[in-house]
């Protein structure tokens, strides 16, 4: 009776070997799905750390740029810089639009007091859309046809609207 017992002791060892090898590639899946999302946590808050760094020295500097192109680079080098070595050139997009009080932003014309050829006494405000891109670490996304690629934007406007009088 002594060997039966034993004989059915040792044929149960299989059935825990199958249920671990279903397990595993489970837990495997579950652990690469962490990363990527803590991961992509990551990405969104370096970027958004940096596009707020990059605006207030935009603030403390004068506001009044050439152009938007000029203002699209300058600020994707200042993102860049500020970003901890994490973000690239090629992980970043920036758009930026230049208006030239807020009224215009908001697409509102309001007729003046002041003659047309008066010299204003706004600054410029300006809207400035950042799309980063980053590849994902794992395969996973991939597999899933999720691509290979994650992408988040960021909406930021700024400016003053009124210069300091010294």
């Amino acid at each position: 009776m002594c060997w039966r017992n034993d004989r059915d002791w040792r044929d149960t060892q299989g059935v825990i070997a199958v249920e671990v090898a279903f397990l595993v590639p489970v837990v495997l899946v579950g652990v690469m799905m962490l990363f990527e999302l803590a991961r992509i946590g990551l990405v969104i808050a370096v970027g958004s750390a940096a596009l707020d760094k990059a605006v207030q020295t935009f603030r403390l500097d004068d506001l009044n740029t050439d152009s938007a192109a000029m203002m699209s680079a300058d600020l994707k080098e200042r993102m860049i810089s500020a970003s901890y070595g994490y973000l690239r050139q090629q992980d970043l997009t920036v758009s930026v639009l230049q208006f030239d009080n807020l009224s215009q932003l908001g697409g509102l014309e309001i007729a003046s007091d002041e003659e047309e050829g008066a010299v204003s006494n706004t600054l410029p405000v300006w809207s400035v859309t950042v799309q980063i891109q980053k590849a994902f670490l794992t395969p996973l996304p991939e597999v899933l046809t999720l691509g290979d690629t994650f992408r988040y934007q960021y909406k930021h406007v700024f400016g003053t609207e009124l210069r300091n009088e010294e």
